[in-house]
Formats: C-alpha cells, sequence, structure tokens
C-alpha cells in the first residue's frame, strides 16, 4: 500500500455484470487501475432476461456517448441482459486501466482499514491485494460477508421467477407481434402475475419480427420445488433452476395454464420456451442493508439492495450507487478510502433502504393478493 499520489489506487471489482462493469469503466476514468474478477470463464451470449435500461443515467454513470443495445419503447428503452454485459465487457476491455479476469472465484474478502490493504481470497487459493474493493456480486454476494458479516444473506421474497427470451420469427407466421413502441403489458390470473415487454434480438436487431419477446412470470407457488431442489436452505437462497432443469409436471403444468390463459403472442411465446428448455427460475429475494461499505470494501447493485423487478429501478439504482461510488472516491489517496467509503454510504444507503422497503410492501400485497385467488 502506498499514499504516492503519482501511483494509481489499485481497485478491484468482484462481479463482471452490469453494476461491476460499470463500476470498473467509471472509477478507471478517474485514474484508477482496475481489475474485475468474474467467475464465469467465458462471455454469456444467450442465457438471461430482459430489463429496462435509462441510457442518459448509463452514460452519465459510465461516460459512454455510444448507444447502448436497446430497443426504444414508449415507457422503457429494453434489452437482454446478455447484450448489455457484452456490451460493457467490450468498453471495459478496450481501457488500459482495466483488466477483466474470467474464470476467478471469489472465496472471501478482508476489509483492510486504514493503513492496511484489502484482500480477495479466490477459490484457487491465490490471495488478491488491493487498496479497494467493489462487491457487485448480486444479490448473493460474497464480499458482503466482509461488509456486514452478521446480516450476511439475502432471503427468500416468497416469488419464484420463471424467465424466457423467445425470438420472434420463431413464432407462428399468423400471430401478431407487439407493435413496435408498445408498451410493456401487465397481466394477472389466479395467483400468478406476467409481465412482458420486446427486447433487442440476439444481435441487436430492433425491427418488429426479428427481435425477442422477454416474458416474466411471477409464480408464488413453488416454495416445495425449491427446496426439493436443494436451492432454499430455510428462507436463505442457494441458487436458480437452470433452463431445461424443470421437472416435467411443473413444466407441463405451466404450458397448460398459459395456453389457456395468457394472452397471444405471449402463449405461444411460452408454450415454445417451455417445449424448448428455455425457460429458467429465479427466486425473487430481498437485501436491505444496515452499511454499504467497511474498511476499504463497499458495496454495489443487488450486492448491496436486493429488491424485486416489481418495483423496477434495480439497475437504475446500481448506476446511482456507481456515480456515488466515483464522485466519494475521485481524488482520493489510498489512506483515505475508509473515510471516502463512509462518504458513499451516507450518500446512499437511505435511498437503498427506502428502494428495498418500496419492494417489500409491492411482494406482500402482491402475496395477499395471490393468496385469495
Amino acid at each position: 500500500m502506498t499514499d504516492n499520489p503519482s501511483e494509481p489506487v489499485r481497485c478491484i471489482v468482484v462481479g463482471g455484470s452490469l453494476v461491476g462493469l460499470s463500476a470498473a469503466i467509471a472509477l478507471s476514468r478517474v485514474g484508477f487501475d482496475v481489475t474485475v474478477t468474474e467467475r464465469s470463464p467465458a462471455p454469456v451470449t444467450e442465457s438471461g432476461g430482459g430489463l429496462g435500461v435509462d441510457v442518459a443515467l448509463l452514460a452519465d454513470a459510465t461516460g459512454i456517448t455510444a448507444d447502448p443495445p436497446v430497443l426504444h419503447g414508449t415507457d422503457r428503452d429494453g434489452t437482454a441482459w446478455h447484450l448489455l454485459q457484452g456490451w460493457l465487457e467490450d468498453h471495459a476491455t478496450r481501457l488500459s486501466g482495466i483488466r477483466v479476469r474470467r474464470g476467478t472465484e471469489v472465496s472471501g474478502v478482508q476489509p483492510g482499514g486504514q493503513a492496511l490493504s484489502a484482500t480477495v481470497s479466490t477459490a484457487r487459493g491465490d490471495i488478491l491485494e488491493a487498496d479497494l474493493v467493489i462487491g457487485a456480486d448480486g444479490a448473493r454476494s460474497t464480499v458482503r460477508r466482509a461488509v456486514d458479516p452478521e446480516h450476511p444473506d439475502a432471503h427468500y421474497a416468497g416469488v419464484l421467477l420463471w424467465r424466457a427470451l423467445v425470438d420472434e420469427d420463431d413464432l407462428s407466421r399468423g400471430v401478431a407481434l407487439p407493435r413496435a413502441g408498445e408498451p410493456a403489458r401487465e397481466v394477472y390470473a389466479g395467483p400468478y402475475r406476467l409481465v412482458t415487454y420486446p427486447v433487442p434480438g440476439p444481435a441487436g436487431e430492433t425491427a418488429v419480427g426479428s427481435r425477442r419477446l422477454n416474458l416474466v412470470w411471477y409464480d408464488p407457488q413453488q416454495r416445495q420445488l425449491l427446496l426439493q431442489a436443494g436451492l432454499l436452505d430455510g428462507e436463505i437462497v442457494r441458487g436458480s433452476l437452470a433452463p431445461g432443469t424443470l421437472p416435467d409436471p411443473v413444466r407441463q403444468r405451466l404450458a397448460d395454464f398459459a395456453a389457456a390463459t395468457w394472452p397471444s403472442p405471449w402463449r405461444e411465446a411460452l408454450r415454445l420456451a417451455l417445449d424448448g428448455g428455455m425457460v429458467f427460475g429465479t427466486p425473487l429475494v430481498h437485501y436491505k442493508p444496515a452499511r454499504l461499505a467497511m474498511g476499504r470494501v463497499a458495496l454495489a447493485g443487488d450486492a448491496a439492495h436486493a429488491a424485486s423487478p416489481m418495483v423496477g429501478g434495480g439497475f437504475r439504482q446500481g448506476l446511482y450507487d456507481v456515480l456515488a461510488l466515483t464522485q466519494a472516491l475521485a481524488g482520493a489517496a489510498t489512506g483515505e478510502l475508509p473515510a471516502r467509503l463512509t462518504s458513499y454510504q451516507e450518500a446512499r444507503l437511505a435511498a437503498a433502504i427506502r428502494h428495498v422497503t418500496r419492494s417489500e410492501q409491492a411482494t406482500a400485497a402482491y402475496l395477499a393478493h395471490a393468496a385469495h385467488r
């Protein structure tokens, strides 16, 4: 560790998803030397669902002026997760101050302090020293244990999200597709909620007929399935249901309900997704933070405040974290980092708590509605 102002702050960002890469780009632009650790060995080219993107906020947070791969709608700019992740990683790897270490699983973090560097341990036994660590490793964060060891886990919110992306050109010719610019749809039936909107196609296509349909099906009846699959330990979620792993009775029940209930073109898209093993299940979790920083370690994105897409803005909240981190850390010497991270926590903690509280309230209202259907 050094306080020599001519030497850049050495930063490790744990997690190479959207918020992690955005933070890496932003911190690199203010002079930090950044390493991104990502456990996936290779970029993902097909998986993940859709999300809304605040394009102006993304540009403010990262400094990237190029247009991201989004489909502009009347109520949102939407994209597929893997398209935006690939776009951000491409921009990150062009910057000389960023290195992306794929295939690197982080097993633990020591937060350090004013006169002591932070360390990152990997599953392979490597010990990486850093002046600063940013945990952007998602709702089941490992880094969170270093920030709040007495409150490290997100908890199951009682809802499983069935998700899929379906190519429009795979649907039958007679199926009417959403019009250009059509807003997202939200449909309730029985205990279920379905949210749908188009996103760009596999290579970023935006023309009607070449897009993908994003499907998010809220299901409050799958606790037992998660328990049987070993993905739920009490109220702590240990994983997600990968594509192709749905038990046949569950898949058939969903297919029958979709065919009888959901409107076109979503029922046809769901049939294709279920028949083709494209549907995956993501347990909805909540994490309401008590703190966002400890020593030389800070949390951002879902690692800091996990909430439901029911209240929207999850990625937006992560970009607010990135902006606040950049503002708090710009120009800092290494010995100043713990105090600067305290300033970051003061700037973002109350807003993070409000966001998760709104999510808890919205989820409770949905579950109360579902219980009477």
